[in-house]
């Protein structure tokens, strides 16, 4: 028998595939619909940020992103709007650099 343990962390289990990112659409006030590509996510203060990046933007070199909060969840959907305030803007984007990120961000 062999003593030898299995690390799960040793393994790449998906090497050669493209990290699968998940999709949100989003209609604003004109009803104009936008998907975004889910980049990261991250609870403050009981509050629920993602950091977005519009589908057709993301295979540029530097997409631009973008910093939304939701405001009202229920049985169907989610409400986000865009993080306008700068200080609230400024404590979150220093949170998400805190995280082990895939990404990397330039301001």
């Amino acid at each position: 028998m062999n003593d030898d343990k299995l690390n799960i962390d040793d393994l790449d289990l998906f090497a050669g595939q493209e990290k699968a990112y998940e999709y949100v659409s989003m209609i604003d006030d004109e009803g104009n619909e936008t998907d975004f590509i889910i980049m990261d996510g991250i609870d403050v203060d009981n509050v629920r940020y993602l950091l977005l990046v519009k589908a057709e933007d993301f295979d540029n070199e530097e997409p631009e992103a973008f910093i939304f909060k939701e405001i009202e969840i229920n049985e169907t959907e989610c409400t986000y709007e865009p993080v306008t305030e700068d200080k609230e803007y400024n404590k979150v984007l220093l949170l998400l650099q805190d995280e082990d990120a895939d990404y990397e961000m330039k301001f």
